[in-house]
C-alpha cells in the first residue's frame, strides 16, 4: 500500500513496490545523517528514484515526530523489510553560492544561535541549556520576511523558523500544524521579545503555547525569503554553516520516504 496526494504518482510508487524494484538508501544516525542523505538523494530523484529508509539512533529525533519513523531502532529495522513507500515534502533553500535541502525547519536568529552553541550532540536537555547560554548574548535584530507574493514582515526579531514539520530542537512543537505532505512551509515569526520575556516563553514552544503570544506570528507560504540588516546565522535541519539573505521554498512530494 502507498500513501501519497497525487493519485497518478501513487500508481508509480505502487507499481514499483509491488516489482520490489525501487533502490533503497538507509541512513543510520540522527536528523543530521538524515539530512545529508536527503541532500544526496533527491537532485537524483528524475534520474534515480531512490526511496529512504531510515534507523534513527540520534538524541533529538525530530525527523521521527515529523515524519512517522520508529524511535525504536528495532521496529524501524523491521519497517525497512515490512513499511510501505510515501511521498513526502521537502524543502529547499538557497543563499548566495549554494544551497541545501531540509526535512524539518530552516530557522535565522535565535534558533540558529543555540544550534551552535547545542552542537552535535543534540537533545532535548542539551539544547535547553544551549538555549539559557545564548540568551546572554541574544538581542533582537532586523530581520525582513517576505511571504509568497511579498507580504510578511520586517522590523526586530527574535527568530524566523521556515517550517516543513511541526517539531525542531529536539521535542519544541514550533509549528504545530505544520505537515510535510501539504504542499506549504509554516512560518514563525518571534518578535522583539526581551529576555526575561523570552525566557518565559520559551518552554510553552515544547506544546505549542508560544502562538498565543501576540509577539509571535504563524502564517504558510509555499515561497520564502529572509534577509537581515546584517548576515544572520542560519540552521537547516539543526545544521550550520549558512547565513542570509535566504530563498525558501517547498518541493511538494520530492521524497520518497520508507515508513
Amino acid at each position: 500500500m502507498v500513501e501519497t496526494r497525487a493519485p497518478g504518482h501513487a500508481a508509480t510508487l505502487a507499481a514499483e513496490a509491488a516489482r520490489a524494484r525501487v533502490p533503497l538508501v538507509v541512513a543510520v544516525g540522527g536528523d543530521g545523517t538524515l539530512n545529508e542523505v536527503v541532500n544526496g538523494v533527491v537532485p537524483l530523484r528524475a534520474e534515480y528514484p531512490v526511496a529512504v529508509g531510515a534507523i534513527m539512533i540520534g538524541r533529538g529525533r525530530d525527523a521521527c515526530r515529523n515524519l512517522g519513523l520508529p524511535r525504536d531502532p528495532r521496529r524501524a529495522a523491521r519497517r525497512l523489510v515490512e513499511g510501505h513507500v510515501v511521498s513526502r515534502d521537502v524543502g529547499l533553500a538557497r543563499w548566495p553560492g549554494g544551497q541545501r535541502y531540509f526535512l524539518g525547519s530552516a530557522g535565522a536568529g535565535f534558533d540558529a544561535m543555540v544550534a551552535e552553541r547545542a552542537g552535535a550532540r543534540g537533545g532535548p536537555l542539551i539544547y535547553a541549556r544551549a538555549v539559557v547560554t545564548s540568551l546572554r548574548d541574544y538581542r533582537p535584530v532586523e530581520i525582513a520576511v517576505r511571504l509568497d507574493e511579498g507580504h510578511g514582515w520586517a522590523g526586530p526579531a527574535a527568530s524566523v523558523v521556515v517550517c516543513n514539520g511541526a517539531w525542531f530542537g529536539g521535542g519544541m512543537r514550533i509549528a504545530p500544524g505544520a505537515r510535510p505532505d501539504d504542499g506549504l512551509l509554516d512560518v514563525v515569526r518571534i518578535g522583539a521579545l526581551g529576555r526575561l520575556e523570552l525566557l518565559r516563553w520559551l518552554p510553552t514552544v515544547y506544546w505549542g503555547g508560544h502562538l498565543a503570544n501576540p509577539r509571535i506570528q504563524l502564517r504558510r507560504a509555499a515561497r520564502v525569503r529572509v534577509d537581515a540588516g546584517a548576515p544572520l546565522s542560519v540552521q537547516l535541519d539543526g545544521e550550520l554553516g549558512v547565513r542570509t539573505p535566504l530563498d525558501i521554498e517547498i518541493c511538494p512530494g520530492a521524497l520518497r520516504l520508507l515508513v
